[in-house]
């Protein structure tokens, strides 16, 4: 969901940065495509999206920072820019420009010899023209985010060595310490505050007295950094905002106001890339889902005409038979059959001789002698293969890890467009399909994360006696548990973990309680001719089990996200 943001919220981020964080060295910068993020001690990031929905400015952790870092992105000229000009520098104080959505950083780096040089960061937060913007010590732009040409905009142009020139300032009243608020309209006269709190303002001007208002303005525009804690940060639908009440209709955000507007932004941005991911393999599966459904209707089409090709081939026989009597360019042709001693009426194309209509009922009569059996059996082999496909995206939809959704969906889109031979042979070495591996209370667990990986689990990596685990009937990941030995006493934690993880990496990840099949891995087959991980399986015992138990055990969860992020 879009989130904006008002003026309001830059003013008291200002004032957060400057009480809490600043002065504040710079250790690493990391990039994406439309993110930086600057650390300044401990597992502190301050990041910041210039992306035209999902903008934003605060503080998150290192692992957020490194989710964005999985997501793979081009690297830029600008990032690169900011680390030459940021890095090991220090942030000295925060500002925001003519009560708008702008921020800026001071910043100092020394240089060598007692030496320092000035930037400046500006951040834009505005929509479709955010932007970030690295300015010199005289305040002329080295690089932008977005860099805006003269033929663009004719206020301002912002590209390399230029002057900086903000966006043009909001033409309303600036807020005085005799400023005041008279009516519930007047909120919207003051520059610095945006217009869904304006509007918010006026809809609950009746709960508090016209003194109550004017003293929340007064420390809203007041920067009274002592305080900053009694602001209250609130969504008003998909609008980010301060104020020191509750507004009407608003939903509280709690906790720290940095770290929650951070982890606005940055969650937006982590959603935007994953849905891009799932967007191109979603693309690809549905064009081939729809190549293969082409391929059933011509096989049905082929069983049409086989279950009619004795009344193809008597047609054809009676046009011959009867040719003298019939005129070309007729339209239909009404025969006897000489078997039936009936009429029998037969459409005709106009265009070709009768010669050429019967051998048309001809080629459809051996068009239609095929072996039935075996064209129904390929039937059902490609509708299950569709049926696969299908459930690929749902495997997909249950991996959180970045990079492990990024290296599952590329194997999907190797198989369904494979490597050629000879460029398969450069590689030098074959990578495993997708899967995760990791030890728990001395057994081996492996989990399958897409038809390949699943297939891999199960007959590649397993050995006859070990467990294998699916959720009862439901699309999701094979699970093997290597157990030493051909009894599993002592191994009870392992297979509740194996089973949740089975739920959790299936399309009932989100159920209460799911029903997980497990079984010794000799019990479980291949279906000949099937899609290439569906399998049956014999003598199995059942557990109920919640998807997410997995995540209680600070073993297994440590181990599990280490084996992701191997």
């Amino acid at each position: 969901m879009c989130v904006s943001f008002g003026p309001e919220l830059i003013a008291a981020l200002v004032g957060e940065f400057n009480e809490r964080m600043l002065p504040a060295r710079i250790y690493k910068i990391e990039t994406g495509d439309v993110w930086a993020a600057f650390k300044t001690g401990g597992c502190a990031w301050l990041f910041i999206s210039w992306h035209a929905v999902h903008y934003g400015i605060g503080i998150v952790g290192d692992e957020a920072v490194g989710a964005l870092k999985k997501m793979k992105a081009p690297k830029s000229s600008f990032g690169e820019a900011l680390k030459r000009y940021f890095l090991n520098a220090a942030f000295l104080s925060a500002q925001q420009l003519h009560n708008d959505r702008i921020l800026t950083l001071e910043s100092e780096r020394l240089v060598g010899a007692g030496f320092t040089v000035s930037n400046t960061l500006v951040y834009e937060g505005m929509e479709r023209n955010s932007n970030l913007i690295l300015l010199d010590q005289k305040h002329t732009v080295s690089d932008a985010a977005k860099h805006i040409p003269p033929d663009v905009n004719r206020y301002r142009t912002v590209l390399p060595g230029n002057p900086y020139t903000p966006p043009p300032p909001i033409d309303r009243e600036k807020w005085t310490e005799n400023s005041s608020l008279q009516t519930p309209d007047e909120a919207k006269r003051f520059a610095g505050i945006g217009k869904p709190l304006a509007k918010a303002i006026e809809e609950a001007w009746e709960t508090l007295p016209p003194r109550a208002w004017n003293d929340a303005l007064r420390l809203l525009f007041g920067k009274a950094e002592s305080e900053q804690a009694s602001f209250r940060l609130q969504k008003i639908g998909g609008y980010l905002t301060v104020f020191p009440y509750l507004l009407r209709g608003a939903t509280e955000l709690e906790g720290d106001m940095l770290r929650r507007c951070g982890q606005n932004a940055s969650e937006g941005i982590a959603a935007l890339h994953r849905e891009k991911g799932l967007a191109s393999v979603r693309k690809a599966i549905e064009k081939e889902i729809r190549s293969r459904r082409r391929h059933v209707d011509g096989l049905v089409k082929q069983l049409t005409l086989s279950e009619r090709g004795d009344e193809f081939k008597k047609y054809g026989e009676l046009l011959l038979a009867s040719a003298h009597r019939i005129p070309y360019g007729a339209k239909e042709a009404k025969v006897i059959d000489w078997e039936t001693q009936q009429e029998v009426t037969i459409a005709l194309e106009e265009s070709l001789t009768l010669t050429a209509n019967a051998d048309r009922f001809f080629k459809k009569y051996k068009k239609g002698k095929i072996d039935v059996p075996s064209v129904k059996k390929k039937i059902e082999s490609i509708e299950d293969g569709i049926l696969e496909l299908e459930e690929q995206m749902d495997a997909l939809e249950s991996i959180d890890d970045p990079r492990l959704l990024a290296v599952t969906a590329q194997d999907i889109l190797e198989w369904l467009a494979p490597v050629k031979k000879n460029a398969a042979k450069k590689k030098k070495k074959e990578e495993l399909p997708p899967h995760i591996r990791f030890s728990h209370c001395g057994n081996e667990i492996f989990v399958g994360l897409n038809a390949r990986g699943n297939r891999y689990v199960t007959f590649k990596a397993s050995s006859a006696g070990d467990l294998w685990f699916h959720v009862h009937e439901i699309p999701g990941a094979h699970v093997i548990l290597k157990t030493p030995g051909e009894k599993y006493d002592g191994a009870e934690d392992s297979i509740l973990l194996a089973a949740s993880l089975a739920a959790w990496f299936s399309k009932a990840r989100h159920s209460t309680k799911v029903q997980v099949d497990y079984t010794r891995r000799k019990n479980v087959r291949s279906i000949p001719g099937s899609a290439i991980a569906h399998v049956t399986y014999t003598n199995p015992e059942t557990v109920q089990i919640r998807p997410d138990l997995w995540k209680e055990s600070p073993e297994a969860g440590q181990s599990i996200l280490s084996a992701m992020n191997r």
